[in-house]
């Protein structure tokens, strides 16, 4: 299992219009209906930098490399780098050690 993080730089004033679009185009349901992912988060920084971390978990980097492939990821990436005024995002692939959960 992988967990995906992108980190989305993006203002405190384009918070509510990165989410819109998210909640619009229903992109976290949409990779959980379309791919293999295993679930996914968006979160906001509670700091008030504006900062937004979408991470998911994946069976493998496979998996993840056809959301990669998915057109439909091109097609909500080029208006969410409108939003954020082509700021480039930091995205990390990370290999899941160990997880516990309730």
């Amino acid at each position: 299992m992988i967990r995906t993080t992108l980190v989305l730089p993006a203002s405190p004033d384009v918070v509510d219009a990165v989410i819109g679009v998210y909640n619009e185009h229903d992109i976290l349901q949409y990779s959980l209906d379309n791919s293999e992912a295993v679930a996914s988060e968006l979160s906001v920084a509670t700091d008030g930098s504006g900062a937004i971390l979408v991470t998911a978990v994946w069976p493998s980097t496979e998996a993840y490399q056809g959301w990669l492939d998915n057109p439909e990821r091109e097609r909500t990436g080029t208006i969410l780098r409108e939003l954020l005024k082509d700021a480039v995002g930091v995205g990390q692939t990370w290999k899941i050690d160990q997880s516990v959960s309730k």
